[in-house]
């Protein structure tokens, strides 16, 4: 009777530890994305970053940047709601801003460019899945839709993220 419950006991406490471990979530994660951004008439790569804060288990705040090369020649910045509906599942939704970079040829007859600053709103949903490599790093696709006035870009990439910080 006795080895019985010394056998059963290990068994009951590695569930626990599986079920404990599974509860725990990262407070903030910061991840890396390499991308592509994609509209009827342009294509570029798009590397960039983002920070995510989460409040409490399924929901968090996230900031990205992002340089979009390419046809576009843009920098993004979005601050958008992260919610974690089911494991590794991340939806987002929020407002953003992008600013084009590039030189642009002035007319003829002012014969010098100039540097084009001007900046758009957009709207960003965006979806992707991590999965947990050890236990502060994360992998997994990325994928958005950025609506600005008139345009809509899809971005579609892999983020390599580190989380830390573990909450219950």
């Amino acid at each position: 009777m006795f080895s019985a419950a010394a056998l059963l006991v290990p068994a009951v406490s590695a569930q626990e530890q599986k079920e404990k471990e599974a509860e725990e979530y990262h407070r903030h994660h910061f991840g890396i994305l390499m991308a592509g951004s994609h509209n009827t008439e342009k294509n570029g790569f798009t590397p960039g970053a983002d920070y995510e804060f989460r409040f409490l288990r399924h929901l968090g705040v996230m900031a990205t940047y992002e340089h979009v090369g390419g046809g576009f020649r843009e920098d993004l910045l979005a601050l958008t709601a992260a919610v974690h509906p089911w494991k590794g599942l991340e939806l987002q939704i929020g407002p953003g801003w992008e600013r084009e970079t590039g030189k642009h040829e002035a007319t003829a007859q002012e014969g010098s460019s100039t540097e084009s600053g001007g900046r758009r709103a957009l709207l960003r949903l965006g979806v992707g899945y991590d999965w947990e490599i050890g236990k502060h790093m994360t992998i997994g696709p990325d994928f958005a839709f950025d609506f600005l006035h008139g345009e809509k870009v899809f971005v579609y990439g892999v983020t390599i993220g580190f989380g830390f910080r573990a909450r219950k």
